[in-house]
């Protein structure tokens, strides 16, 4: 098969104007202008359109997806996610099926684009029986939370999260220490050890708002008194003396297989700490900006050699699953970002984050096929990267491992 279009944006190398790209059995064979490539059919050329990689969604939680627009986000976070929980039990009460709140999660990344999560879940045995059966790749977190009165769950939590049932070569199983507000530092030591045996990827919302620090340092705050609402309070609940970040260290959760969520609040000395270790930071553009965060130094991140990604959070705290959205709204907010680092934020960075960048991420030959094809719109500059995160347009086609899972619109030849 191959696929031709206008621009191809490989991502590890500079847009190809008039590109193509060729592949088979699921691989890429070739990349380049189209008329360098084969002339034997099949293939389609998709015409004013832009072809590149897969998007990557590097954080977030698809079985909340049963909340869109029922949550909207606020400044105070702990009331929003006591919300959640409510909202959680009550779907549970109401018998609500969580594997089809979760295929629907995947059907929307998918017409968004997206090939490839880092998704966290709640129960991860029946999240990831569907992403299994599904055409995403990526890495399914199972969530550990023990802190306070369940300590307790801490075995069972961990039994499952590092369940490698439904683990394959396209779906990889990781553990995710929750937050500091609801995991010990004891308990966060006991996930990086069972990580450590088979090497598991690790992840970890950290930094999320400023409130955290004041919980870690001295059982204080907010996070304390949502503890206590929970009826999760007790007295022997550690004060850590420190910040998150530091915290995090210590535990040994800083390593090159974890990806912090959001790292909203963070201080030279953290982005330093960050750096040094390797771990990478997903930032979730579109719901820090709904939770009135103050600005987050991404590009402070960048510039120290971080790896930072792109993710969505849910559905609960976003308008949709789209990564592309998340670009596009970077673009507006930052123009001095260059979009070839925003598109690659977007790809590459969350696939490198996941532990996929041999696989997929860009359009390089001997990696998997996963390909989103976006129309152009209106007179475009002559640099594709702008021409699609200035564009509104939604993707025509989208490709993992060579087979086409949307469709929309293409313009056909040799089929």
């Amino acid at each position: 098969m191959i696929v031709k279009a206008r621009f191809v944006i490989p991502v590890d190398r500079p847009v190809i104007d008039n590109g193509a790209v060729a592949f088979e059995d699921g691989r890429i064979i070739a990349v380049g202008q189209a008329g360098e490539m084969p002339d034997s059919p099949p293939f389609v050329d998709y015409g004013d359109a832009v072809i590149c990689p897969g998007f990557v969604n590097a954080h977030t939680h698809l079985e909340l997806s049963a909340f869109a627009g029922q949550l909207p986000p606020s400044p105070d976070f702990t009331h929003w996610l006591t919300r959640v929980i409510e909202a959680a039990a009550s779907a549970l009460a109401k018998q609500i099926d969580t594997q089809e709140v979760v295929r629907d999660g995947v059907r929307q990344s998918l017409s968004e684009g997206v090939t490839m999560v880092g998704d966290i879940a709640r129960d991860p045995h029946w999240t990831r029986e569907v992403l299994a059966d599904s055409p995403l790749r990526g890495v399914s977190f199972g969530e550990v939370i023990a802190i306070g009165t369940r300590r307790g769950l801490l075995a069972e939590r961990l039994e499952a999260a590092a369940s490698t049932e439904w683990q394959s070569e396209r779906l990889r199983v990781g553990i995710s220490p929750h937050a500091p507000f609801s995991v010990e530092p004891d308990a966060m030591r006991a996930c990086v050890s069972e990580a450590d045996k088979t090497g598991a990827p690790l992840s970890i919302h950290l930094a999320e708002t400023r409130e955290e620090e004041l919980f870690t340092r001295s059982r204080k705050g907010p996070f304390a008194d949502f503890l206590r609402n929970l009826g999760v309070w007790d007295a022997s609940i550690p004060a850590s003396e420190c910040g998150p970040v530091e915290l995090a260290r210590r535990a040994g959760l800083l390593t090159e297989r974890t990806v912090i969520a959001h790292a909203n609040y963070v201080d030279d000395e953290d982005i330093r700490q960050i750096a040094d270790s390797g771990a990478s930071v997903a930032y979730c553009p579109r719901t820090h900006h709904a939770f009135g965060h103050e600005p987050h130094r991404f590009r402070d991140m960048l510039a120290a050699g971080i790896n930072v990604c792109i993710g969505t959070d849910s559905l609960a705290s976003n308008p949709s699953l789209s990564i592309l959205d998340e670009l596009r709204f970077l673009h507006r907010q930052f123009p001095d970002v260059p979009a070839a680092k925003l598109m690659a934020m977007g790809t590459l960075y969350g696939a490198r984050a996941l532990g996929f960048e041999d696989e997929a991420g860009s359009l390089t030959v001997g990696k998997q096929a996963d390909i989103v094809i976006l129309p152009l719109e209106g007179v475009q500059p002559a640099d594709g990267w702008v021409s699609i995160l200035r564009s509104s347009q939604v993707t025509s086609a989208v490709y993992v491992a060579g087979n086409l899972q949307t469709q929309n619109r293409a313009t056909s030849d040799g089929l």
